[in-house]
């Protein structure tokens, strides 16, 4: 899957990693994780930031495909390039103050707009409690919700009154939508917050083993993995024959 530039993967996001531990550690663990992931699948994908010779101009601008082992550019990188900055702050506090700020800004696009979702409507905040989390065992979750207090005064409890309205409106894990097709990789943390079985003819769901997030909305490559290529296949082939009635009812009601 390639990865194209990475707006989203501002100091917002690195503060839902870390929390309030060392970024040393951090990098620490997240190195060890790429590197054995690295060891069994022979991907060159690297967290160093020195060493690497830029051959040409617009070099940086390419996406990142951490399925080819031959591409040498450094993770870090193409992420502090793609944001137009040449470092990534760990400081809390100037994170906090960056999502502050309601003027147009070149960094940090959308981070704000975000967290006052997360903070308004569903939470969605990622935690890492489970044993071999490459990142920061502190308590994740209390670090975000404090996020919400400090860039717009939301309480806990208001927040928590917030998703449970979402989940009340839109039906939670029960929808009872129509012609939906629920589409989540089993390795996407937020695939436990969606729709992973079916739930009626009209209502069904997909999940693919070994898959990322939104890895089936990328383009076909010829390291696409088996379960994926024949989930692209099953979705194509519900999407026929949902749609395949409409466009029969359209040719006649145009002759």
């Amino acid at each position: 899957m390639a990865i194209g530039p990475v707006p989203w993967l501002g100091p917002l996001l690195l503060v839902f990693l870390w929390g309030s531990s060392a970024p040393a550690s951090l990098l620490r663990r997240l190195g060890e994780h790429i590197q054995r992931f690295q060891e069994s699948s022979g991907l060159g994908l690297s967290l160093d930031t020195g060493g690497v010779a830029l051959p040409k101009e617009g070099w940086l601008e390419q996406p990142l495909d951490p399925f080819n082992a031959s591409d040498r550019r450094s993770f870090l990188q193409v992420v502090t390039h793609s944001l137009g900055q040449k470092c990534l702050s760990f400081s809390r506090a100037e994170t906090v103050a960056q999502l502050k700020v309601t003027e147009t800004q070149v960094a940090g696009v959308g981070d704000r707009q975000w967290l006052y979702q997360t903070c308004t409507e569903f939470g969605y905040y990622v935690t890492c409690e489970v044993p071999g989390c490459p990142f920061s065992q502190l308590p994740a979750l209390p670090s975000q919700l404090e996020l919400c207090e400090q860039v717009f005064g939301f309480s806990a409890s208001s927040i928590a009154q917030a998703v449970s309205q979402t989940n009340s409106y839109y039906g939670g894990q029960t929808p009872g939508a129509t012609q939906v097709l629920f589409v989540n990789g089993d390795i996407d943390p937020w695939h436990v917050l969606s729709v992973t079985q079916p739930l009626g003819p009209s209502e069904s769901a997909l999940l693919i083993p070994n898959a990322s997030h939104c890895l089936d909305m990328a383009p076909e490559r010829p390291s696409d993995s088996p379960s994926l290529r024949l989930a692209r296949q099953n979705i194509f082939q519900q999407l026929q024959t949902w749609l395949g009635p409409a466009k029969k009812s359209q040719v006649r009601g145009g002759v």
